[in-house]
């Protein structure tokens, strides 16, 4: 079963955070703006008093979202949102007509964002310990190279081609805690001709680097 456990969950808050507001957080300012002007003109003219409908047709207005993603669970975080929206908007106005400070309610997004990032950053699991398997597997997870013929797990493979007795051995030795240095070693024998090729490769959790390459390519490989 393939591990689902979620690692760098603060980096992955943070750019989920940027994703939001700038591709959905810029559609409801400037749609939201839109709809929230022609709801106060309405208002001004026909209910002046009642704030409520105010909140209410922008509410309406936001399940407009049901057009792009016909999802009920959308429609019907488009409509809280928009009426979140207003609220806070006749809020805020309200204060402004109070001649009272809405510093408060600027700095609190930051705030909240700054410890639901810490929160997850330091929840976050640790990540497990780079193995051997794991660097000998990404190693040969490529196709189309020349270690494709040697065995995907440590270990050795024996066979004859083209009258060649040929050994091909994959190896794995630590370097320190994160890297590992996979060695593929091809030996061949035909009579006299003894012989044999080797490469060397350092791998860590994303990459994997040529270390080291001696000797020629087989005869029966040319």
């Amino acid at each position: 079963m393939a591990d689902k456990t979620v690692y760098y969950q603060g980096t992955e808050f943070y750019a989920m955070t940027l994703i939001y507001f700038f591709y959905i957080g810029f559609f409801v300012l400037v749609y939201g703006n839109i709809v929230s002007f022609v709801a106060e003109i309405l208002q001004r003219k026909w209910f002046e008093r009642a704030d409520w409908l105010y909140v209410l047709i922008l509410g309406a207005f936001g399940s407009a979202i049901g057009l792009v993603f016909p999802v009920w669970n959308f429609i019907i975080a488009g409509i809280l949102v928009a009426m979140l929206f207003g609220i806070i908007d006749k809020w805020l106005l309200k204060r402004w007509q109070l001649d009272k400070g809405n510093k408060a309610l600027f700095i609190t997004p930051f705030v909240a964002f700054a410890l639901l990032w810490g929160y997850y950053h330091f929840a976050s699991p640790s990540l497990p310990a780079h193995t051997a398997e794991q660097a000998v597997e990404f190693a040969t997870s490529d196709s189309g190279t020349s270690i494709d013929r040697f065995p995907e797990e440590v270990g050795t493979w024996q066979g004859e081609i083209e009258g060649y007795q040929v050994k091909r051995i994959t190896a794995v030795e630590k370097m320190d805690e994160e890297t590992y240095m996979v060695i593929f070693t091809e030996e061949w024998q035909k009579g006299r001709v003894d012989d044999s090729w080797m490469m060397s490769y350092e791998v860590d959790r994303n990459s994997s680097i040529l270390r080291e390459e001696e000797g020629d390519m087989p005869p029966y490989d040319k």
